[in-house]
This record gives structure tokens, C-alpha cells and sequence, in this order.
């Protein structure tokens, strides 16, 4: 599928101009360095109020269908992006720099699953009835909130859509969504696939842009709710705008998650989730677990072998299938983390492997101003270095040891963050005792970083704000409406 020279913003059906004329946006590709093939136009504000417009005159009939004629479209949605997995694989890969060994596994197949299973949930959606005594009786409705806008994520910028976008659609919501400026090519090409699988114009709009663009949608006086995933700081802001006429607000935020592992654990699941949950995506994705602590006795057993394995990791081509580690998203990210590691030195972390940029010698010659950073491992770390307090979104992985339960429970939660954490040993009443008192919102035992779409997902304390996915969802994207129901006379102490 060949990307357009320009990217406009995609309302009521098709793609429009902005009032005034203005240049184009242009960023780099990760890999290549160069400009990439596709140039983003940013939205103003008449071209976000047209959107909102077009949604709010879409948006009645929608919700008027049953949840089966909805699940419908999601469900023919869904069908379409499996017949052509491979084609929107390749398409998050040249935008994100993101492996093809991971996009045509992971990125997609969610997306899918989530459409699946919002048409499973469109049906389902029910209220309560209640026997209030007597001949009374109260029921409560599930309601579509109306307009919703969804600001989405740089590393996962079609799951990051879809996750809102299923959800909100099932349940009879419009939605404008704005995708990260740098990588906004696959959730504008969505718009295409659900008019192709049946969706009304109007109910999924695309509006694009930077930070800016996302601030229209959160302070419009029609958007009813807004989900927004990304970084902390901006969460923040997002959700004072909100505060303007109390949205309601969805924040999948950042965290510095704990990754446990206890002398008992299985040693090559402990490890493989290690590297999983540092080194995919380049380590750009918001739940890693990048605080690694490991029980003192087997320390050097599991140095040892992350070590090891760390070296082997393949960096490269990220279209090449045999690549392990592609680039970060930009030359000012790759910047940013260089410069974390090498604050994490000077405060006396210890670099046991990488540690620094890619020397652009050892890449193939089109790749040789990639933004690809070596896949680190800092050893000697202590829980006060920045690298271990900060979230650095890059292949780094902080291990520190730790002797006992409660020691290690105390030094997980000593984070203003709380989105995920896991923990490994064999010992199954440790397991869920030690889950219990983690303050994370999505938790593993013996696995890492994985997100069936039947598990609400969000975070706890500054990591965010309500959940997507799973049964929660229905909360996030509807309001409850409660109808009393009286079948006998209304008394009144009042003289008649």
C-alpha cells in the first residue's frame, strides 16, 4: 500500500483541507534517518470542529441500531484486517522503525482481537432490573456518551486507535481520534477499512496534529470524553483541559514498572521475560519492567545469562524479519535516552553490556543515520539513580539485588508510578501474596508484558486513570441511567 505524499485529516468520510494554507509537517524515518514518504498536514480548528459536527450528526443513528447491527461492522472490520495482516504490518513497520517480527505478531493480531471481541460485548450490553417492594420496580440503562475523542501513542499508534476506538464504536459512541504526529499513518488509513467494512461517515474521524491539535479535543465544549495515552506530564494537562466542562477522562500513562524474580523462579522464563519486558519494541513501550530486582543468591546466575543473551540480540533492518532490535522513533528520543544512560554512568551504574548508540559501522550502509541505540543492561544500581527512578522508554534495563519478601515488596512501590510489575518464583502462596501488596494497575505471575484483550488494562496512582479493555470497558465508554418504575399511587402528606 503506497503512503500519500500528504497526509490530511480524515472527517465525515474522506480527507480535508485546513482553512489556511500551511506547510506540511515532515519527520524521519527511524531506521533510514531520511524524511519519510508520507508529510502530515496538522488540523486547525475549523477542521476539529467539522469533525465534531460531523460526529454529532452521525453519532444519534448509531446508537439507535441494535448492539448486533454494530458488532456487525466491527466484526467485517476485523475480517478485512486479517485478510490483509501482512500489508498493515509492513505499514506500522516503515512508520515506527518497529520489527516486522513484531508488528505482524503483536500490533495487528490485538487490534483484531479487540475488534472480535467488541462485537462479542456490542450485544451483551445490559442494565440491571431491581424489585424495589411491592409492584415497583427500577432498571438501569447502559447509554453511549455521546462524542468521544481519543489522543493516542507514538510506539503502538494502531493499537493505541483501536483499543478506543472498538470499545467506544461498540457501544454506540462517536469518536475523533488524533494518532501521534510522528507515526500517524496507520490510524488515518483505519478510517478507510472501517468505511469499507460498513461504519457511517462521521463516527470515526481522524484529525491530525501535535500537542495542540490534541488540546482542541480535550477543552471542546461538545466531546463528551477523553482517552488519552502517552506520557505523564501531558496526561496532567489533558486532564485539566478536561476539567473545562468535566469530561469524562481515560489516562493510560507511563510507568517504572518492578519486575521480580525470587531465587526459585524458573531461571530461563525469568530471563526471557527480562529481555521481553526491557529490549522489544526498543524498549518503548509504557509497561515494561525496567526495575529488574533479583534475589541475591542467584544474582549472578541471572547476570550471567541476560548478559549473554543480550549480546546476541540482532539490531538492524527493521523490515528484515530476522531483526531482533530496531530503532527508536526519533533522532530527539534516541537523544534523550542517550543522555539518561549516560547520566546513569556518572551516577556509577555499571554498562555490562551496550551503553551507548550503535556504532553506524556495524549497520548496513541505508542505516547508518537510523536512531538505534544498543540494548543495555546496568548493573550496580541503586534505587536512588535516575535511572532507576525515571522512566527512560528505551532498551534499558536496571537490575538490582534484593534478600528478603518485604524488602523487595517496599522497594517496588517506592515509585510515584504504578501501571504494571511482575514477579517470577515457583512458590505459589508468594505469588499472590506478594501481587496483593504490589501497587501497579496490570500484574503478571511468571510471564511479562502480555495483553489479552479480556483483561481491563490501566494503572494505579500516577500511571492513569480508568481502564480499557475487558468487561471495564463498558464503563469507560457508556453512563449508567437508573429508571424508577411506580405502579401504585404517589403519596403525599400534603393537604389536597
Amino acid at each position: 500500500k503506497k503512503m500519500s505524499s500528504v497526509l490530511r485529516s480524515f472527517v465525515n468520510g474522506k480527507s480535508i483541507e485546513r482553512a489556511a494554507a500551511a506547510a506540511v509537517s515532515n519527520y524521519s524515518c527511524p531506521f533510514t534517518g531520511k524524511s519519510k514518504a508520507a508529510q502530515i498536514q496538522f488540523a486547525d480548528q475549523r477542521v476539529v470542529d467539522h469533525a465534531v459536527q460531523a460526529a454529532q450528526k452521525a453519532q444519534p443513528e448509531w446508537a439507535q441500531r441494535s448492539g448486533a447491527q454494530r458488532a456487525a461492522v466491527l466484526r467485517r472490520a476485523g475480517e478485512l484486517l486479517q485478510e490483509r495482516k501482512q500489508e498493515w504490518a509492513n505499514l506500522e513497520t516503515i512508520d515506527t522503525g518497529r520489527p516486522i517480527a513484531e508488528t505482524s505478531v503483536c500490533d495487528i493480531d490485538t487490534v483484531i482481537d479487540a475488534l472480535f471481541y467488541f462485537a462479542g460485548a456490542a450485544p451483551a450490553l445490559a442494565g440491571e432490573h431491581l424489585a424495589l417492594g411491592g409492584d415497583n420496580f427500577g432498571y438501569t440503562r447502559r447509554e453511549p456518551l455521546g462524542v468521544c475523542a481519543g489522543i493516542g501513542a507514538w510506539n503502538y499508534p494502531l493499537q493505541s486507535c483501536m483499543w478506543k476506538a472498538a470499545p467506544a464504536l461498540a457501544f454506540g459512541n462517536a469518536l475523533v481520534f488524533k494518532p501521534a504526529e510522528l507515526t500517524s499513518v496507520t490510524a488515518h488509513s483505519m478510517g478507510a477499512l472501517l468505511q469499507e467494512a460498513g461504519l457511517p461517515d462521521g463516527l470515526f474521524n481522524v484529525v491530525l496534529g501535535d500537542g495542540s491539535v490534541g488540546q482542541m479535543l480535550s477543552r471542546h465544549p461538545h466531546i463528551a470524553k477523553v482517552s488519552f495515552t502517552g506520557e505523564m506530564s501531558t496526561g496532567k494537562l489533558v486532564s485539566r483541559d478536561a476539567a473545562t466542562n468535566l469530561k469524562k477522562v481515560t489516562l493510560e500513562l507511563g510507568g517504572k514498572s518492578p519486575l521480580i524474580v525470587f531465587e526459585d523462579a524458573n531461571m530461563r522464563n525469568a530471563v526471557n521475560a527480562a529481555l521481553m519486558a526491557n529490549f522489544y519494541s526498543a524498549g518503548q513501550v509504557c509497561s515494561n519492567g525496567t526495575r529488574v530486582f533479583v534475589q541475591e543468591g542467584i544474582l549472578g546466575q541471572f547476570l550471567e545469562q541476560v548478559v549473554a543473551r543480550t549480546r546476541k540480540l540482532r539490531i538492524g533492518d527493521p523490515r528484515d524479519p530476522s531483526t531482533d532490535v530496531g530503532p527508536l522513533v526519533s533522532e530527539e528520543h534516541l537523544n534523550k535516552v542517550d543522555a539518561m544512560v549516560q547520566q546513569g554512568k556518572a551516577e556509577g551504574a555499571k554498562a555490562l553490556v551496550g551503553g551507548g548508540r550503535v556504532r553506524p559501522d556495524t549497520l548496513q550502509e541505508e542505516l547508518r543515520k537510523g536512531f538505534f541505540f544498543q540494548p543495555t543492561v546496568f548493573g550496580n544500581c541503586r534505587d536512588d539513580m535516575s535511572v532507576v527512578r525515571e522512566e527512560i522508554f528505551g532498551p534499558v534495563m536496571c537490575v538490582l539485588p534484593f534478600t528478603t519478601e518485604e524488602e523487595v515488596i517496599q522497594r517496588a512501590n517506592d515509585t510515584e508510578y504504578g501501571l504494571s510489575a511482575g514477579v517470577f518464583t515457583q512458590h505459589l502462596g508468594r505469588a499472590h501474596r506478594v501481587m496483593a501488596r504490589i501497587q501497579a494497575g496490570y500484574t503478571w505471575i511468571n510471564n511479562y508484558n502480555l495483553s489479552p484483550i479480556e483483561l481491563p488494562w490501566g494503572g494505579q496512582r500516577q500511571s492513569g486513570v480508568g481502564r480499557e479493555n475487558g468487561s471495564a470497558a463498558a464503563d469507560s465508554w457508556t453512563q449508567l441511567k437508573s429508571v424508577y418504575v411506580e405502579l401504585g399511587e404517589v403519596a403525599c402528606p400534603y393537604p389536597e
